[in-house]
């Protein structure tokens, strides 16, 4: 994989964020020593990414994680150093896309670690830089985030404006048929050239079978073995289910967590959130091993940053335990259509919106069981399905318009593995977002990728943002 191929895939990515005026830009870099000159490119692994060498050591940046395996080892002195042997490199390296320790931001195209963002970075970059006055520090390997993202703003000449962000995310997991046609439905997309991916929300009692049950012992003494959403199945119908879980992540999609045994958690301690964490994380991580399986899941726990509370039942004691357990975002509130948003306790708050219905004037949440209870008192009324469909798809239209010629707040729809009224919920969610993530400016992407932009944003930004105090989009374009 060529040095080409990484910037393709950088100006790929910085597509999304053509917008925003730099002001003056402060030089946020280490000082870390540039490699020589006469240095060779070369692919770390088939994912995109790579290292600069000059035929015998590799050139940094290392993570402290990286650092910590090369102490393992026994690199020695080596491993305080800014260029290794190739071969120790490669096996601190890691086995996924960025370097071990780091993630990749999809907002930047960039590893990043923390608070700062690993190179190397591209020519058009570091000349960026320089005009910047960042002088030889350009040449590092390490550059602070948020330096990156204004260089980034100056080179592209933003608007001003944020993208209107549309997150459509699904509850559940246990349906094949729904799997299949969440997936199949972004592919039909694809091919008429427009982006859309989803976030899953998995529990973890569908990757437990049946004969299992008694590994799990709910918090809020519920009893041993007790799920309000039952299980699994037998271990042959747990394995296509997973079949269907990675594919949906090689394709883009991210998993997320909806917790165990889809309790309301309302009342739960931060012990007991913690340990539903746990149960979460050994069913699906030995998910293979607790059901005598063979294969493997295309994902770590790294990649779980998101949670949803079943029912959206929050307590203080899950706002105590999101962080630690290592969690970016928490999507188990409500907050008004136009809200933008804001670090609460440590992690991003991507609240379901208030709304009202279009045509059935009804208050909802923007959610599909909200809708089916609303319609229908949650009981099958297919009659009107049609009606409820066009009443929701009408009331998801004017929810993103408001927002897209207004403040440009997050769009949030959430649904389920269920197709209430005959499907009319799932047709309603499928013709917004073919009528909407086409359009101009529109991202229709995971909560990681939106949590990657809020991370590169101040509050006095944000702020400016709740206020929409930034020109809008010429509608005659």
């Amino acid at each position: 994989m060529s040095k080409g191929f990484y910037q393709r895939f950088f100006y790929i990515s910085s597509s999304l964020i053509l917008w925003g005026c730099a002001s003056s830009v402060n030089v946020e870099v280490s000082p870390t020593p540039k490699p020589p000159e006469l240095i060779q490119e070369k692919p770390v692994n088939s994912l995109g990414g790579y290292f600069y060498s000059n035929g015998e050591n590799a050139f940094g940046p290392f993570t402290q994680r990286m650092v910590q395996k090369c102490q393992g080892l026994n690199g020695g002195s080596v491993c305080n150093t800014q260029q290794w042997p190739e071969a120790l490199f490669l096996k601190a390296y890691g086995q996924g896309r960025c370097p071990d320790g780091s993630r990749l931001n999809q907002i930047l195209g960039y590893c990043v670690e923390g608070n700062q963002a690993l190179g190397p970075f591209s020519k058009e970059l570091v000349a960026t830089c320089k005009d910047a006055d960042g002088g030889d520090a350009c040449q590092s390997t390490r550059w602070g985030s948020s330096f990156l993202y204004k260089l980034i703003q100056t080179k592209n000449l933003f608007t001003g404006r944020p993208p209107q962000f549309v997150l459509l995310a699904f509850d559940g997991s246990y349906s094949l048929d729904a799997w299949k046609k969440s997936r199949n439905f972004t592919q039909s997309l694809a091919k008429k050239n427009i982006l859309a991916h989803f976030t899953y929300f998995i529990s973890g009692v569908y990757f437990v079978n049946n004969e299992k049950r008694n590994l799990y012992k709910p918090p809020g003494g519920k009893g041993q073995g007790r799920s309000a959403i039952g299980w699994g199945g037998t271990p042959q119908e747990i394995n296509p289910r997973l079949e269907q879980l990675n594919k949906a992540y090689q394709e883009g999609h991210e998993i997320g967590s909806h917790a165990v045994g889809h309790f309301d958690g309302s009342r739960w301690s931060e012990t007991d959130w913690t340990r539903e964490f746990e149960y979460f994380d050994r069913f699906i991580f030995d998910v293979y091993k607790i059901n005598n399986l063979k294969g493997s899941l295309a994902f770590d726990r790294s990649a779980i940053q998101g949670f949803r509370a079943p029912e959206l039942g929050q307590s203080p004691g899950l706002y105590k335990t999101l962080k630690k357990e290592g969690f970016r975002y928490d999507t188990s509130k409500v907050a008004a259509a136009n809200y933008w948003p804001k670090l609460e306790n440590g992690v991003w708050n991507f609240p379901l919106a208030s709304l009202t219905t279009a045509m059935t004037r009804k208050n909802v949440l923007s959610m599909d069981y909200n809708f089916y209870y609303a319609h229908s008192k949650a009981k099958p009324n297919s009659s009107h399905a049609q009606r409820y469909e066009e009443d929701m798809f009408q009331t998801y239209l004017k929810y993103f318009q408001s927002n897209y010629s207004g403040n440009r707040a997050p769009v949030h729809i959430g649904h389920h593995f269920s197709a209430w009224n005959q499907g009319a919920y799932w047709n309603a969610l499928f013709r917004f977002a073919e009528a909407v993530c086409g359009k101009p400016e529109v991202r229709c992407v995971t909560y990681s990728v939106l949590a990657d932009f809020m991370d590169l944003q101040t509050p006095e930004q944000i702020a400016i943002y709740q206020k929409g105090a930034f020109s809008k989009l010429d509608k005659q374009k």
